[in-house]
């Protein structure tokens, strides 16, 4: 009888070149989420979820900022320092998550317009891009222009439908990923 070594030899590489990859996998797995836990909210955003507050850490002065506004003018932080809160909405016009939840933030803002101020910092698109997706989506809010992408790297933001929660004092709240909710505005208010 013939030994079929050939096929044990090469069935033994495949499984142990599986493994190798599997190994990758993991260890690439565990470094990501240790750098991206680890950078969770920047040097300059605390790294807090959703649900913690400023009150369990130091308080952390918001990163001032002037940027040009949508429509003319332009937009600084330090204005609103010692008058009301600030709620920095972080978006693009092409993330599907932002078309979602920027309508209901406008509604939140219309609402409580006048106890905390909405302001939405694009991520480095075209103005007339801009003026054309906020218009479609009947946002009232100031829209705020990064087009150097300098506040959102201030701010540590790395993607999109990203919120800073700012306090009547200027600093910061906490960073909220993902969609906003109403609790988030009232959070902000004495």
């Amino acid at each position: 009888m013939k030994n079929n070594s050939y096929g044990k030899g090469s069935s033994n590489i495949i499984i142990a070149l599986l493994i190798v990859f599997v190994l990758l996998d993991i260890v690439l797995y565990a470094t990501q989420r240790k750098d991206s836990s680890s950078n969770a909210g920047s040097a300059t955003v605390p790294p807090v979820s959703s649900g913690e507050t400023a009150t369990k850490q130091p308080a952390q002065s918001a990163p001032d900022f002037s940027l040009n506004k949508l429509g003319g003018g332009t937009i600084t932080l330090a204005e609103y320092r010692g008058h009301k809160p600030v709620v920095l909405d972080f978006f693009a016009t092409w993330c599907p998550n932002c078309k979602r939840d920027m309508p209901h933030l406008n509604t939140l803002y219309k609402k409580y317009k006048d106890e905390v101020e909405v302001i939405g910092i694009d991520l480095q698109e075209d103005s007339s891009l801009v003026q054309k997706t906020i218009s479609d989506w009947g946002i009232t809010f100031p829209i705020a222009l990064d087009t150097n992408g300098q506040v959102s790297r201030a701010y540590g933001v790395r993607y999109t439908n990203f919120h800073v929660l700012i306090d009547k004092d200027g600093n910061i709240v906490k960073a909220v990923p993902g969609d906003i909710s109403e609790s988030d505005i009232t959070s902000l208010l004495p």
